[in-house]
């Protein structure tokens, strides 16, 4: 049997129907980096360690249990609608008076962005995040001297933090980030992961795009070859990853430039062999 077949039985061994694995890898040993998933009948398996080229599909057919399912009307479970933020009292509208905030702002040529509000408590700049037009969480950035932790959650239900319209997704490292991206590039939507990894919902968020760019802090370079494997691999997009020489939200003019080619033209983009 060869290592490939291996593989291909290991990812339908371990994989639950209509369910997910992740674990060690079986090729490189990679701790976690293994994932696979059966979607509708097809295994789709991959692990996004750098280096490690293993990925592929098996087509594993409908069970009897999954084609009763299918054929059942109203047989998925409608997604619960996230509940409105209720905005305590110490969010409030920022002023002048709040120099911490007006600094925050205006260093990083945010202060025109909707809807910022300033925790008088915490001292920090808060970024709301909405679904349907409602707040749903928020994400709020120290800039007074309780700088621990950086970034702070206020109801954990969102997984990501989204600005513009864009069919073209480019992935950045935080909130900051993502805003300063659209005041440069056109036709994009800028997401931040609110976390250090990729989930399912991220995963079902950045599918609904038609091209995804990863553009991560240059000290996260492996994180961005990681991230751009695991995105191809679930959801076949056209994924590409950007080394910077200096996060988005400084504005390099070169980086900026770099961004904009590979926005109109990813042929521009080389993607070393294994990356």
């Amino acid at each position: 049997m060869t290592d490939w077949q291996k593989h291909r039985r290991f990812a339908e061994s371990m994989t639950p129907t209509d369910g997910t694995y992740r674990g060690n890898c079986p090729a490189c040993g990679g701790n976690n980096t293994f994932t696979s998933a059966d979607i509708d009948g097809v295994i789709v398996y991959n692990c996004y360690k750098l280096g490690c080229n293993i990925k592929g599909k098996i087509a594993v057919g409908l069970t009897a249990q999954q084609v009763r399912a299918k054929l059942r009307p109203d047989s998925k479970p409608k997604k619960a609608e996230p509940d409105t933020m209720e905005i305590p009292a110490y969010l409030v509208s920022p002023t002048s008076e709040h120099w911490n905030y007006q600094h925050f702002v205006r260093r990083w040529g945010i202060y025109n962005y909707p809807g910022l509000m300033y925790d008088v408590r915490q001292e920090r700049v808060v970024f709301p995040i909405l679904y349907k037009g409602r707040i749903i969480d928020a994400v709020g950035r120290a800039v007074g001297q309780r700088k621990i932790p950086k970034w702070y959650r206020y109801t954990g239900a969102a997984d990501y933090f989204t600005v513009g319209k864009g069919e073209t997704l480019l992935i950045v490292e935080d909130v900051v980030s993502a805003i300063v991206a659209t005041q440069y590039l056109d036709n994009i939507t800028a997401m931040a992961i609110l976390g250090t990894s990729l989930t399912d919902r991220h995963i079902q968020k950045i599918g609904e795009y038609t091209k995804a760019v990863v553009a991560l802090d240059p000290d996260a370079i492996q994180k961005t070859i990681e991230y751009r494997r695991e995105i191809e691999a679930w959801t076949d997009l056209p994924t590409y990853a950007i080394k910077l020489s200096d996060d988005i939200k400084y504005r390099n003019a070169e980086d900026i430039e770099k961004l904009r080619e590979i926005m109109n033209d990813p042929s521009n983009l080389h993607r070393p062999h294994g990356q």
